[in-house]
Protein backbone atom coordinates (compact mmCIF):
# COMPACT_ATOMS: atom_id res chain seq x y z
CA UNK A 1 0.00 0.00 0.00
CA UNK A 2 1.74 3.30 -1.27
CA UNK A 3 1.91 6.07 1.99
CA UNK A 4 0.34 8.96 0.78
CA UNK A 5 0.34 11.32 3.36
CA UNK A 6 -2.31 14.99 3.67
CA UNK A 7 -0.71 17.92 4.86
CA UNK A 8 -1.73 16.79 8.54
CA UNK A 9 0.15 13.54 7.85
CA UNK A 10 3.33 15.56 7.63
CA UNK A 11 3.39 15.24 11.51
CA UNK A 12 4.97 11.79 10.84
CA UNK A 13 7.84 13.57 8.71
CA UNK A 14 8.22 16.99 10.12
CA UNK A 15 8.95 14.98 13.73
CA UNK A 16 11.78 13.77 12.22
CA UNK A 17 13.48 17.14 12.55
CA UNK A 18 11.80 18.52 15.68
CA UNK A 19 8.04 19.39 15.22
CA UNK A 20 5.18 18.63 13.45
CA UNK A 21 3.72 20.81 10.08
CA UNK A 22 -0.01 22.69 10.50
CA UNK A 23 -2.59 22.96 7.39
CA UNK A 24 -1.57 25.07 4.51
CA UNK A 25 -3.66 26.79 2.99
CA UNK A 26 -4.46 27.23 -0.89
CA UNK A 27 -3.16 30.02 -2.44
CA UNK A 28 -2.06 31.76 -6.19
CA UNK A 29 1.18 33.34 -7.00
CA UNK A 30 0.18 36.57 -5.56
CA UNK A 31 1.76 39.50 -4.08
CA UNK A 32 0.88 38.24 -0.44
CA UNK A 33 2.07 34.49 -1.43
CA UNK A 34 5.68 35.25 0.06
CA UNK A 35 4.61 36.48 3.50
CA UNK A 36 2.25 33.51 4.11
CA UNK A 37 5.75 31.04 3.19
CA UNK A 38 7.08 33.15 5.61
CA UNK A 39 4.57 31.99 8.08
CA UNK A 40 3.98 28.65 7.18
CA UNK A 41 8.15 28.59 7.81
CA UNK A 42 7.11 29.37 11.38
CA UNK A 43 4.51 26.75 11.73
CA UNK A 44 6.89 23.47 12.12
CA UNK A 45 8.73 23.82 16.21
CA UNK A 46 12.63 23.39 15.62
CA UNK A 47 15.83 24.99 15.01
CA UNK A 48 15.66 26.72 11.19
CA UNK A 49 18.36 25.25 8.91
CA UNK A 50 21.40 27.45 9.18
CA UNK A 51 23.10 26.90 5.25
CA UNK A 52 22.58 25.68 2.00
CA UNK A 53 25.02 23.29 0.40
CA UNK A 54 25.24 22.65 -3.26
CA UNK A 55 27.19 20.37 -5.53
CA UNK A 56 26.79 20.20 -9.09
CA UNK A 57 27.45 16.71 -11.22
CA UNK A 58 27.54 16.72 -14.82
CA UNK A 59 29.10 20.56 -15.91
CA UNK A 60 28.04 21.22 -19.30
CA UNK A 61 27.55 24.98 -21.42
CA UNK A 62 24.63 24.92 -23.54
CA UNK A 63 23.85 28.18 -25.98
CA UNK A 64 21.39 30.64 -24.49
CA UNK A 65 19.09 30.31 -27.33
CA UNK A 66 18.47 27.07 -26.18
CA UNK A 67 17.35 28.05 -22.32
CA UNK A 68 15.60 31.27 -22.76
CA UNK A 69 13.55 32.73 -25.69
CA UNK A 70 15.25 34.87 -28.11
CA UNK A 71 18.47 34.27 -26.35
CA UNK A 72 21.84 34.71 -28.10
CA UNK A 73 24.29 31.85 -29.30
CA UNK A 74 26.76 32.56 -26.37
CA UNK A 75 27.51 29.19 -24.50
CA UNK A 76 26.37 28.90 -20.65
CA UNK A 77 27.58 26.94 -18.17
CA UNK A 78 25.22 24.63 -16.69
CA UNK A 79 25.11 21.43 -14.28
CA UNK A 80 22.44 18.79 -12.71
CA UNK A 81 23.02 20.36 -8.97
CA UNK A 82 22.02 18.77 -5.87
CA UNK A 83 21.29 20.98 -2.77
CA UNK A 84 21.69 20.51 0.88
CA UNK A 85 19.52 21.71 3.59
CA UNK A 86 21.38 21.61 6.28
CA UNK A 87 20.28 22.19 9.75
CA UNK A 88 22.44 21.53 13.37
CA UNK A 89 20.96 17.90 13.48
CA UNK A 90 20.47 16.45 10.28
CA UNK A 91 19.37 17.62 6.30
CA UNK A 92 17.28 17.67 3.61
CA UNK A 93 18.25 16.83 -0.01
CA UNK A 94 16.67 18.89 -2.62
CA UNK A 95 17.24 17.04 -6.06
CA UNK A 96 19.07 14.20 -6.75
CA UNK A 97 20.92 14.61 -10.07
CA UNK A 98 21.91 11.81 -12.87
CA UNK A 99 24.59 8.53 -12.40
CA UNK A 100 27.20 7.53 -14.60
CA UNK A 101 25.30 5.78 -17.41
CA UNK A 102 22.41 8.14 -17.72
CA UNK A 103 25.17 11.57 -17.80
CA UNK A 104 27.04 9.39 -20.95
CA UNK A 105 29.66 12.65 -19.85
CA UNK A 106 33.55 12.85 -20.02
CA UNK A 107 32.82 15.42 -17.10
CA UNK A 108 31.56 12.88 -14.54
CA UNK A 109 32.96 12.92 -11.08
CA UNK A 110 32.49 9.33 -9.99
CA UNK A 111 33.77 10.57 -6.30
CA UNK A 112 31.49 13.24 -6.15
CA UNK A 113 28.64 10.93 -7.49
CA UNK A 114 29.50 8.61 -4.32
CA UNK A 115 29.68 11.41 -1.69
CA UNK A 116 25.93 12.68 -3.29
CA UNK A 117 24.67 9.33 -2.38
CA UNK A 118 25.97 8.97 1.14
CA UNK A 119 24.32 12.60 1.75
CA UNK A 120 20.87 11.19 0.43
CA UNK A 121 21.20 8.09 2.45
CA UNK A 122 21.61 9.35 5.45
CA UNK A 123 19.00 12.47 4.77
CA UNK A 124 16.35 12.88 7.07
CA UNK A 125 14.15 13.37 3.98
CA UNK A 126 14.70 13.75 0.07
CA UNK A 127 12.35 15.89 -2.31
CA UNK A 128 13.15 16.66 -5.98
CA UNK A 129 11.89 19.73 -7.61
CA UNK A 130 9.84 18.03 -10.12
CA UNK A 131 10.17 14.14 -11.46
CA UNK A 132 12.53 14.29 -14.79
CA UNK A 133 15.57 11.92 -14.97
CA UNK A 134 18.02 14.77 -14.10
CA UNK A 135 16.62 15.64 -11.20
CA UNK A 136 14.89 12.16 -9.83
CA UNK A 137 17.92 9.58 -10.68
CA UNK A 138 19.28 9.36 -7.60
CA UNK A 139 15.92 8.40 -5.40
CA UNK A 140 15.36 5.83 -8.17
CA UNK A 141 19.17 4.18 -9.27
CA UNK A 142 21.29 4.11 -6.53
CA UNK A 143 23.58 2.10 -4.38
CA UNK A 144 21.66 2.73 -1.01
CA UNK A 145 18.33 2.43 -2.81
CA UNK A 146 16.36 0.50 0.04
CA UNK A 147 17.84 3.47 2.59
CA UNK A 148 17.13 6.37 0.48
CA UNK A 149 13.15 5.10 -0.33
CA UNK A 150 12.30 5.23 3.05
CA UNK A 151 12.82 9.03 3.09
CA UNK A 152 11.94 10.00 -0.54
CA UNK A 153 9.04 12.31 -0.20
CA UNK A 154 7.36 12.60 -3.87
CA UNK A 155 4.40 14.07 -4.33
CA UNK A 156 1.26 12.20 -5.74
CA UNK A 157 1.36 13.85 -8.90
CA UNK A 158 5.37 13.16 -9.56
CA UNK A 159 4.51 9.31 -9.17
CA UNK A 160 1.96 9.47 -11.26
CA UNK A 161 4.06 10.99 -13.96
CA UNK A 162 7.23 8.60 -12.98
CA UNK A 163 4.83 5.50 -13.60
CA UNK A 164 2.68 6.75 -16.87
CA UNK A 165 4.62 9.55 -18.55
CA UNK A 166 8.43 9.42 -17.52
CA UNK A 167 10.53 11.55 -19.92
CA UNK A 168 13.23 8.92 -19.70
CA UNK A 169 12.38 5.42 -19.67
CA UNK A 170 15.45 4.33 -16.90
CA UNK A 171 13.58 5.93 -14.19
CA UNK A 172 9.60 4.47 -15.03
CA UNK A 173 8.56 3.53 -11.78
CA UNK A 174 6.09 0.36 -11.52
CA UNK A 175 3.82 0.11 -8.91
CA UNK A 176 5.45 -2.37 -6.77
CA UNK A 177 8.85 0.39 -6.36
CA UNK A 178 6.19 3.34 -6.14
CA UNK A 179 5.01 2.01 -3.18
CA UNK A 180 8.50 1.91 -1.17
CA UNK A 181 8.46 6.16 -1.29
CA UNK A 182 6.31 8.29 0.58
CA UNK A 183 3.60 10.16 -0.81
CA UNK A 184 2.49 13.39 -0.45
CA UNK A 185 -0.71 15.57 -1.44
CA UNK A 186 -1.20 19.17 -0.88
CA UNK A 187 -2.95 21.97 -2.41
CA UNK A 188 -0.81 24.77 -2.70
CA UNK A 189 1.83 24.77 -0.09
CA UNK A 190 3.01 22.83 3.07
CA UNK A 191 6.05 23.18 5.55
CA UNK A 192 7.91 20.24 5.61
CA UNK A 193 10.36 21.25 8.72
CA UNK A 194 11.32 24.48 10.83
CA UNK A 195 11.94 26.85 7.81
CA UNK A 196 10.82 24.85 4.88
CA UNK A 197 8.39 25.12 2.85
CA UNK A 198 7.25 23.12 -0.35
CA UNK A 199 5.12 25.33 -3.13
CA UNK A 200 3.28 23.48 -5.68
CA UNK A 201 4.32 24.35 -8.92
CA UNK A 202 3.18 22.58 -11.79
CA UNK A 203 3.86 23.93 -15.06
CA UNK A 204 7.29 22.47 -16.16
CA UNK A 205 5.65 19.09 -15.48
CA UNK A 206 2.77 18.10 -13.49
CA UNK A 207 4.73 17.23 -10.61
CA UNK A 208 7.02 20.43 -9.90
CA UNK A 209 7.25 21.83 -6.97
CA UNK A 210 9.73 24.78 -5.55
CA UNK A 211 11.29 25.07 -2.14
CA UNK A 212 11.20 27.80 0.13
CA UNK A 213 13.79 27.83 3.43
CA UNK A 214 14.19 30.51 5.38
CA UNK A 215 17.59 30.09 7.68
CA UNK A 216 18.21 31.12 10.67
CA UNK A 217 20.12 34.21 9.67
CA UNK A 218 16.88 35.55 8.23
CA UNK A 219 18.30 34.74 4.24
CA UNK A 220 15.53 33.49 2.10
CA UNK A 221 16.21 30.90 -0.78
CA UNK A 222 13.49 29.40 -2.99
CA UNK A 223 14.81 26.55 -4.61
CA UNK A 224 13.18 27.18 -8.39
CA UNK A 225 13.84 24.05 -10.00
CA UNK A 226 13.50 24.20 -13.81
CA UNK A 227 10.69 27.07 -13.80
CA UNK A 228 13.45 28.49 -15.88
CA UNK A 229 16.90 27.30 -17.26
CA UNK A 230 18.53 30.21 -16.66
CA UNK A 231 18.50 32.90 -14.16
CA UNK A 232 17.64 35.49 -17.50
CA UNK A 233 14.30 33.47 -17.97
CA UNK A 234 12.50 35.03 -14.82
CA UNK A 235 14.81 38.36 -14.93
CA UNK A 236 13.08 39.40 -18.22
CA UNK A 237 9.90 36.84 -17.65
CA UNK A 238 11.15 35.35 -21.09
CA UNK A 239 10.23 31.80 -21.15
CA UNK A 240 12.18 28.87 -22.60
CA UNK A 241 11.85 28.06 -26.48
CA UNK A 242 8.73 25.97 -26.65
CA UNK A 243 9.98 23.74 -29.54
CA UNK A 244 13.11 22.72 -26.35
CA UNK A 245 10.57 21.67 -24.26
CA UNK A 246 8.23 19.28 -26.49
CA UNK A 247 10.85 16.85 -25.96
CA UNK A 248 10.13 16.75 -22.07
CA UNK A 249 6.46 16.45 -23.10
CA UNK A 250 5.27 20.54 -23.75
CA UNK A 251 5.30 23.01 -20.88
CA UNK A 252 2.05 24.70 -19.36
CA UNK A 253 2.82 28.18 -20.57
CA UNK A 254 0.29 29.64 -19.18
CA UNK A 255 1.19 28.40 -15.28
CA UNK A 256 4.81 28.97 -16.06
CA UNK A 257 4.77 32.99 -17.30
CA UNK A 258 2.84 33.68 -13.50
CA UNK A 259 5.61 32.01 -11.66
CA UNK A 260 8.23 33.77 -13.74
CA UNK A 261 6.48 37.16 -12.92
CA UNK A 262 6.32 35.96 -9.34
CA UNK A 263 9.68 35.11 -9.02
CA UNK A 264 10.95 38.50 -10.64
CA UNK A 265 9.04 40.38 -8.07
CA UNK A 266 10.33 38.45 -5.22
CA UNK A 267 13.62 38.59 -6.32
CA UNK A 268 15.63 40.61 -3.78
CA UNK A 269 18.96 40.42 -1.61
CA UNK A 270 17.27 38.79 1.23
CA UNK A 271 15.25 36.33 -1.56
CA UNK A 272 17.52 34.65 -3.77
CA UNK A 273 16.40 32.72 -6.71
CA UNK A 274 18.01 29.87 -7.97
CA UNK A 275 17.15 28.19 -11.20
CA UNK A 276 18.78 24.72 -11.01
CA UNK A 277 20.86 25.06 -14.18
CA UNK A 278 22.71 28.20 -14.29
CA UNK A 279 25.93 27.05 -13.02
CA UNK A 280 27.76 30.77 -13.30
CA UNK A 281 24.57 32.06 -11.15
CA UNK A 282 25.24 29.24 -8.73
CA UNK A 283 29.08 30.18 -8.20
CA UNK A 284 28.28 33.55 -7.75
CA UNK A 285 26.07 33.07 -5.02
CA UNK A 286 28.21 30.49 -3.32
CA UNK A 287 31.04 33.66 -3.86
CA UNK A 288 28.84 36.06 -2.38
CA UNK A 289 28.00 33.30 0.82
CA UNK A 290 23.89 32.86 -0.19
CA UNK A 291 25.45 29.24 -1.06
CA UNK A 292 27.66 26.83 0.62
CA UNK A 293 29.97 24.70 -2.11
CA UNK A 294 30.02 21.28 -0.87
CA UNK A 295 28.32 18.69 1.21
CA UNK A 296 28.50 18.77 4.83
CA UNK A 297 28.08 15.37 6.04
CA UNK A 298 29.06 15.82 9.79
CA UNK A 299 26.92 14.54 12.66
CA UNK A 300 26.60 16.69 15.71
Amino acid sequence: MRRILTTAGLVLIVGLLGGPALHAQPSPYSAELLSMLRRAATLSPGEPPNAVHVVSLNPFSIPMSYMVEGGSEEQMRAANPVFQIRFPRGWIMVDASVDRALAKSTTFDDGLYRRVHAALRDARLVVVTHEHADHATGIIRSPFLAQIQRHALLTRAQVRELMEHPNNPDVRLDSATAARYLTIDYASFVPIAPGVVLLKAAGHTPGSQMVYVRLSSGQEIVLAGDVAWNSLGFETQRQKPEQNTRNFGGEDRAAIAEQLRWLHDIAAPRTVVVVAHDAARIDTLVRRGVLRDGLDLSRP
